[in-house]
């Protein structure tokens, strides 16, 4: 009989911004590494993008898994390495590329429905900022529609991963608890959500007057530099949600010094 995953339900408002608050903690203390370790990451997506296009949403879960585990062993007094990076083709991988098959059937459909729903092609979609003569209207519609139908695939995909690893939970127990647990805290999550794309705000409204005075070389140099340390906060805050809603009171021992 498969174990019970239990989480913590109801967490205040304020934790969501208390979770972006301890991503950042973790990220200072050895953020060399986790640039590193980000840096990585997405160079490994984008080559794999320019090979097989979307399909690289399967490998999302397989790759991200290796910040839960580095963060999972700074979190005991560890160094976060790169070679945790690829800590998640030594566990389960099978099912994290699964979860991934559900992230991008997720967004197709609800591409699709957002497209149907407005009218549009994927065409004239596409070709927005050449042409510029889609209605604003229908385009509305289409991000509203869209963003609709992936928020449960959101909520399927916000733990899965973390449980798939850490609970050795399967396919269905995984996606199941995840959107349990995440519309049990829907308020923290907004919290955070919103915390997570005012930082992204902030930091590109302070960044914007040096890209217009600076070459494009280095205005795309100055741009990356800021994506990253973003990127890396965000993937951290993966674990720090994980251990706040299905470890809360949880007490570790350093495993080294």
């Amino acid at each position: 009989m498969a174990k019970e995953i239990t989480f913590v339900a109801n967490a205040r408002a304020s934790e969501g911004a208390a979770w972006v608050y301890h991503s950042w903690l973790m990220f200072r203390l050895h953020w060399p590494r986790y640039i590193g370790l980000t840096s990585l990451y997405l160079l490994l997506m984008q080559l794999t993008a320019t090979f097989t296009g979307p399909l690289v949403v399967l490998l999302n879960p397989v790759l991200s898994v290796g910040f839960l585990a580095a963060a999972w062993h700074h979190e005991r007094g560890e160094l976060p390495e790169l070679q945790h990076l690829f800590a998640g083709f030594r566990s389960n991988w099978r099912v994290l590329v699964a979860l991934g098959g559900v992230q991008l059937l997720g967004l197709i459909v609800a591409l699709t429905v957002g497209l149907l729903a407005s009218g549009l092609s994927f065409e004239q979609l596409k070709s927005i900022e050449e042409q510029g003569n889609v209605p604003p209207e229908a385009l509305l519609r289409v991000m509203l529609v869209t963003l609709a139908i992936t928020l449960p695939v959101t909520a399927a995909m916000w733990f899965s991963p973390a449980l798939v690893v850490f609970s050795d939970a399967s396919f269905a127990m995984a996606i199941l608890a995840s959107v349990r647990a995440t519309f049990a805290n829907w308020l923290a999550m907004s919290v955070y959500g919103i915390t997570m794309f005012a930082l992204s705000v902030a930091a590109a409204l302070l960044m914007a007057p040096l890209l217009y005075l600076l070459s494009p070389t280095t205005a795309l140099t100055l741009a990356m530099l800021l994506v990253v340390p973003l990127t890396a906060i965000r993937m951290i805050s993966d674990y720090i949600c994980y251990r706040r809603v299905f470890h809360r009171g949880e007490v570790l021992e350093p495993r080294s010094a």
